[in-house]
């Protein structure tokens, strides 16, 4: 595929964002700060824009905080992916990153759990955490996934690739729905 197949695919696809590489926080400033002018350009005000944002910080700060690096010992080498696009029903938030294999039945009950809870359901679970003040190995409460369950309204897909003995290929997609 020449370069103009891959740009003509982006835009028929509603690409507004592909990133590969590491996450610091100067690329998830940058990030929010072109998805901020992109959403100008498809005139999305309002809550689906603040949804779209908060889903976005959680997914960057999941790729900040949770990649693995592709090898072993090699601390900057965490490389991730992230990918904005939309069709005519909703904005699509894809990520993928490196985990270690061992993490993955923790992190699919998880999610598995949070797809399994209503609206209210999920409200009372994200209370229940921050009244019991949980924190995890690295530092958080685990509220990401069920913030983006939240915000977005909707299932969060995913799945794993294995990659090797040690690590898997984590990819998660967060839908928003448009206001019509």
């Amino acid at each position: 595929m020449n370069t103009y197949e891959k740009f003509r695919k982006m835009m028929d696809n509603h690409i507004m964002l592909s990133f590969k590489g590491e996450i610091t926080s100067d690329i998830i400033n940058m990030v929010l700060q072109i998805m901020e002018t992109r959403l100008d350009a498809v005139a999305e005000k309002g809550s689906v824009r603040k949804k779209i944002f908060n889903v976005l910080v959680e997914c960057m700060q999941n790729l900040y905080h949770h990649s693995e690096p592709e090898v072993p010992g090699q601390i900057h080498t965490r490389r991730a992916m992230l990918e904005l696009s939309f069709n005519e029903d909703y904005y699509f938030i894809l990520t993928g990153n490196y985990i270690k294999n061992k993490e993955i039945k923790r992190l699919k009950e998880r999610i598995d759990r949070v797809n399994s809870l209503s609206k209210e359901e999920l409200r009372k679970y994200y209370r229940e955490i921050l009244d019991n003040n949980r924190i995890s190995d690295k530092g958080g409460a685990d509220l990401g996934m069920i913030d983006m369950a939240r915000k977005s309204g909707q299932k969060l897909d995913y799945n794993f690739t294995e990659v090797n003995d040690e690590l898997s290929f984590f990819d998660l997609t967060v839908k928003v729905a448009k206001k019509k």
